[in-house]
């Protein structure tokens, strides 16, 4: 099967290193032909720009930026080749065609040397229709095997789930490090790296609910009130806090009715 694609960013570059050895990598294609080129000059492919190439065939990548998806695939001369973007917001429908997938990575791809390392760790959203779906999982296999069904019409659901467990961290670890800096630490990331480290690996281990910790789930109210005029105190508003305690009672809520259901 032969594999084009069209962008020159990480997340191709990560495909290209993935699977260069068991498919044939064909066309890469950019605006900017010297990007394309310089591309296959260290991965592999025939450099063209997406004014200008010939017909694709086996599968074709679409790997731009969201708004850009749908236009770009206007212009591509693909034959029969199975289209496919990485978009996890966008279902495959804005292909308007048949031999149609998306195939999204639940990984973030600022890093990657990272993401090449841990790739047999992540896990695929697909969604498309039979044959992209096919394709879809069959170059999944040659990555991690690890891939989730979604429904065309619940992809905004479920990249709204990723969004919040990739990118919310980053806000809440910016609140941290803002009170760590103004306790004179140096390099809070450190600090901040080792907390959220322990967290994720326990989410792994024994789940949300386990995994939870800290005065909300020992019910150390005194404690959560006093921390709530400091958190006003620095930002000038606990309505960020109050609704992050909300969530966290009903999590430290579900654990304590799970105990009670082993303890029957």
């Amino acid at each position: 099967m032969v594999l084009n694609f069209v962008g020159t960013g990480n997340l191709t570059r990560f495909f290209i290193e993935c699977l260069k050895e068991q498919f044939e990598i064909g066309y890469i294609l950019s605006r900017d032909l010297r990007k394309a080129t310089n591309l296959s000059k260290t991965c592999g492919g025939h450099p063209a720009t997406i004014d200008n190439h010939p017909t694709m065939s086996g599968v074709v990548f679409v790997i731009v930026p969201d708004k850009y998806i749908e236009d770009v695939a206007k212009h591509l001369k693909m034959g029969d080749a199975v289209l496919m973007h990485c978009s996890g917001f966008l279902s495959s429908d804005i292909f308007k065609r048949k031999k149609r997938a998306s195939l999204h990575p639940n990984f973030s791809f600022s890093n990657l040397k990272k993401a090449l390392e841990m790739r047999k760790q992540i896990i695929f959203g697909i969604e498309g229709d039979e044959e992209g779906v096919a394709t879809a999982i069959e170059i999944v296999k040659a990555i991690s095997g690890k891939y989730l069904l979604i429904p065309s019409e619940k992809k905004k659901m479920y990249h709204l789930a990723a969004v919040i467990v990739s990118n919310f961290p980053i806000a809440l670890a910016s609140i941290s490090k803002k009170i760590y800096s103004l306790l004179g630490i140096e390099k809070p990331e450190e600090l901040i790296h080792a907390l959220m480290k322990g967290v994720v690996d326990n989410l792994k281990e024994i789940g949300v609910e386990g995994a939870l910790t800290g005065p909300v789930k020992r019910g150390d109210w005194e404690v959560v009130e006093a921390e709530r005029m400091v958190f006003e105190k620095i930002f000038g508003s606990y309505t960020l806090y109050d609704e992050i305690v909300k969530i966290l009672k009903e999590v430290a809520g579900s654990e304590r009715d799970e105990v009670k259901k082993d303890e029957r």
